[in-house]
C-alpha cells in the first residue's frame, strides 16, 4: 500500500497542513488504511508535472498506458500549474492533445489512484511530500 505524507523537517514539529498538503489529503492520502491500493498492475496514476523534461515523462507513461499487450497503466490523470499563457504549460498541452483528465495545481482531482508520478513540479517538490513504503 502507498500513502502520501508530510515529512517533518529535522527537529521540526508537526503544525497546520498546507492548503496543499489538505488538498492531496482530500484524495484518502494522508491516511490510506480505507484506500483500496491496488497491489498489481494495471496501476491508477496520478502524474505531476509541468516542463519540456516532464512532457516526456508523461509521454512514456501515456505510451505505456496505450500498449495493450502488457497493461501495465489502467488510468493516467495529469495534474500541473496554472499558467499565465493561453496555450498553458509543455505537459498540460500534451495531456489536452492525448485527452487526458488535468487539473491545475492545487485541484488534484477526486479519484482514486495507486501511484504518484513526479516529474519537474517544483512547487511540490518544494512541499517535500514523500511517497512512503510500509
Amino acid at each position: 500500500r502507498r500513502c502520501w505524507g508530510p515529512p517533518l523537517a529535522h527537529g521540526a514539529r508537526r503544525g497546520r497542513p498546507s492548503p496543499q498538503w489538505r488538498a492531496l489529503a482530500r484524495l484518502g492520502w494522508e491516511d490510506c488504511r480505507d484506500s483500496r491500493v491496488r497491489e498489481k498492475p494495471p496501476w491508477r496514476v496520478l502524474f505531476f508535472g509541468t516542463d519540456q523534461f516532464a512532457r516526456e515523462a508523461l509521454r512514456a507513461l501515456h505510451a505505456a498506458r496505450e500498449n495493450k499487450e502488457e497493461e501495465l497503466i489502467d488510468k493516467l490523470e495529469v495534474v500541473t500549474m496554472p499558467s499565465p499563457s493561453p496555450k498553458g504549460l509543455p505537459v498540460k498541452q500534451y495531456a489536452v492533445q492525448s485527452q487526458l483528465p488535468v487539473y491545475e495545481w492545487p485541484d488534484v482531482g477526486s479519484g482514486e489512484y495507486d501511484v504518484g508520478v513526479v516529474a519537474s513540479f517544483g512547487r511540490l517538490l518544494n512541499e517535500a511530500l514523500i511517497l512512503k513504503f510500509p
